[in-house]
């Protein structure tokens, strides 16, 4: 596995989804007005609840097909596949079928007044079909990633951001409103779920592994592995979802796209720290050398810090003018002074892909559970204290910057000193 072209071409993967995230938010914001982007960005919302559904198969898939293919089983590789993607197709039904059912509710459950209702239900309709696309489309990232073909899978989370953002762009500026906007990007994804689809299959091809022979047998095997990802799952959605929800119940749909505006630019840093560091987690499922490992993974951690450092630094630096000319002198008034506090949360956040992969390579994704967790519950603990206080957009972003900031720290000792210092046994009994 070549780590320095993998770890460039996870870069490109992090890079032009960004760039396509930063020209859209304006032109949706400004086309649409900050409240209907504010229920288009809950849609979203909705639509990324589908990791609740993940039962970790997405990471299971990523070692278990790195393993196989390393000890010569192309079969078991090809049986880890088939398993994901049946399982990911009848979740998706199963998850979009309830977010329809619930999409009335919804409108009420986040307080929009009467004519935002009346858009807001088929537009959160139209987001749950997003649920039958994403997880199939999940899996064959996630065998990208594991066969090494990390320039693959970011031309695959490419082009699902050019299906979501750029779809809904272009919709916009065409004046399709709202919900034309929504059924755009469900469109575009089910366009780029088909390509992702057919360029899998191919790749798989190429490497030996006959998709067509194998049976959904290793539910098993994935689940034993997986089923404490789950509550990673859960975690992610108490940690990054829920900050939406909490503005959207407490503050209004405005207030869900000022902290989405606020959070987005240091939450793409902290998602380029860990594209660039995602190797290490096939790397070190694959990895014999204990010795080489440790140096690649003090390499990215070193120099996770030093960008996560300089980006953010140069964000909190420049945040006024540049949101000025990205979003309008307007709603970066209200923008700019949260983005400083989401930037420090970010930046302990930062600090964490690069173990987070190496522990779950080496088949300990229990740690990353505990801490993920802990870093979820304690943002929803902060946010419950803000609430009784009464909610504001400083005090939600404190919640988040604050949960990071004690869970980063405590995160990088516990890996020190319970995966490296004893000699990790997953290493050793895979040397």
């Amino acid at each position: 596995m070549n780590i320095g072209r993998n770890v460039v071409h996870g870069l490109f993967g992090f890079v032009f989804p960004t760039l396509v995230v930063v020209a859209a938010y304006p032109l949706l914001v400004h086309r649409l007005g900050a409240a209907a982007f504010g229920v288009y960005l809950l849609a979203l919302s909705l639509s990324g609840t589908v990791m609740l559904l993940d039962l970790g198969f997405c990471a299971a898939t990523v070692k278990f097909v790195a393993e196989d293919l390393a000890a010569n089983r192309p079969e078991a590789a090809a049986d880890v596949i088939v398993t994901s993607l049946a399982a990911y197709a009848a979740l998706g039904v199963i998850g979009g079928s309830a977010v329809a059912l619930a999409a009335p509710s919804l409108a009420g459950f986040f307080q929009l007044d009467a004519r935002m209702t009346s858009v807001a239900v088929p537009v959160f309709r139209l987001a749950a079909l997003q649920f039958t696309a994403l997880l199939p489309a999940a899996v064959f990232v996630s065998v990208a990633k594991a066969l090494g073909q990390f320039d693959r899978s970011a031309l695959y989370t490419s082009l699902l951001s050019i299906a979501t953002y750029g779809c809904a762009a272009a919709a916009a500026v065409a004046g399709a409103g709202l919900v034309g906007t929504m059924a755009a990007t469900v469109a575009g994804n089910f366009a780029a779920m088909i390509a992702m689809a057919a360029g899998g299959v191919r790749l798989c091809q190429a490497r030996g592994i006959r998709l067509r022979r194998a049976r959904p047998v290793a539910f098993r095997r994935m689940l034993g592995y997986g089923w404490v990802l789950t509550v990673n799952s859960v975690a992610g959605f108490l940690l990054y979802q829920v900050q939406r929800y909490v503005a959207g119940i407490a503050l209004g749909p405005v207030a869900v796209t000022v902290t989405q505006a606020a959070a987005v630019v240091p939450s793409k840093m902290h998602a380029a720290v860990n594209a660039a560091t995602e190797v290490m987690f096939p790397f070190s499922s694959a990895s014999r050398d204990r010795a080489r490992l440790r140096r690649v993974y003090l390499r990215m951690l070193g120099g996770s810090a030093i960008v996560a450092l300089a980006g953010f630094a140069a964000l909190v630096a420049l945040a006024r003018p540049l949101l000025a000319l990205w979003l309008g002198a307007s709603l970066a008034a209200s923008v700019s002074p949260l983005l400083p506090i989401f930037a420090l949360g970010y930046f302990f956040l930062a600090l964490s892909p690069a173990p987070f992969h190496l522990v779950n390579g080496i088949g300990r994704p229990g740690l990353n559970t505990i801490f993920y967790m802990m870093n979820a519950l304690l943002n929803v603990a902060f946010l419950l204290s803000a609430a009784a206080s009464g909610m504001t957009l400083h005090k939600l972003a404190w919640s988040f910057a604050a949960a990071n900031i004690l869970t980063g720290a405590c995160y990088q000792i516990a890996v020190e000193l319970l995966i490296w210092r004893p000699k990790p046994r997953a290493v050793e009994a895979a040397a």
